[in-house]
């Protein structure tokens, strides 16, 4: 959840640096993404955190899934959509590396690789 309120920030940020509309109103459609996205997570953390707490998870940490964020001031339209393509590439490692990771909580490893496909399609669309 927090880096996902880290990518909020970046698009919000984002979205008053750069002048192109097109980049502009896709910064704009994957901030309230974000905020959805939040909202999703919230609510898998509700419904599944016993079984979570119960069950151990080998070999992942989240830590290694942080992206750099902040735009260099003057920073051409160019520097900041390429971050914006490493955001979106960490998080789809992040979400798809979490989903094997926990494939034993079905639902919670479903609703990871979802948000990965998400994550593959804002690449596709921001590169």
């Amino acid at each position: 959840m927090e880096v996902e309120q880290e990518a909020i920030n970046f698009y919000e940020t984002a979205s008053n640096v750069v002048k192109d509309d097109e980049l502009l109103g896709k910064f704009q459609d994957l901030q309230k993404r974000g905020l959805k996205r939040l909202k999703t997570l919230e609510r898998v953390r509700r419904e599944n955190v016993t079984e979570m707490i119960l069950e151990p998870i080998i070999g992942f940490d989240s830590e290694n899934y942080k992206p750099a964020t902040e735009i260099p001031t003057g920073a051409e339209e160019r520097i900041v959509q390429e971050i914006a393509v490493n955001i979106e590439k960490i998080l789809l490692a992040f979400y798809t590396q979490a989903a094997a990771k926990i494939d034993f909580l079905s639902e919670v490893a479903y609703s990871f690789e979802l948000l990965a496909e998400d994550n593959e399609k804002a690449v596709q669309s921001l590169s």
